[in-house]
């Protein structure tokens, strides 16, 4: 199954049971836009209740506290549920927000809250997987 559900700032699209998260905005920044896309993730979240979720940051530039806001609560949300949740296309500067966050590590013995992927085809493929 393939469901996709897109507006100006976020899309979210159901792959073979993986839920893809797409902020469609290149600085996750501004208070409010990262306020709409969290509301629209947490609603997204009450309805589904999803138990994989790829979060992929493709678009996305540069992520400032507000912007961490948005993937912490979809990780409390995931988390309620038991499942798991994953971040792509990272480039270095989102990255190293995310590991000073703790969110993500370096570490494969001590991994973060949020699974690391490559890519889109990577992300899906790992949470495909058992």
């Amino acid at each position: 199954m393939n469901a996709k559900v897109t507006n100006s700032l976020v899309s979210f699209e159901e792959v073979d049971g993986v839920h893809v998260v797409t902020p469609l905005v290149s600085n996750m920044r501004d208070a409010n836009n990262c306020l709409a896309i969290r509301e629209l993730t947490i609603e997204y979240g009450q309805s589904r209740r999803p138990e994989k979720v790829l979060i992929d940051l493709s678009q996305v530039r540069f992520m400032s506290s507000v912007g961490v806001r948005v993937l912490v609560s979809l990780l409390r949300q995931v988390c309620e549920v038991q499942g798991r949740i994953m971040v792509c296309s990272l480039n270095g500067e989102l990255r190293g927000v995310l590991f000073v966050c703790s969110l993500i590590s370096d570490d494969m013995n001590q991994p973060g809250p949020l699974e690391v992927a490559t890519n889109r085809e990577d992300g899906l493929a790992r949470l495909r997987s058992p």
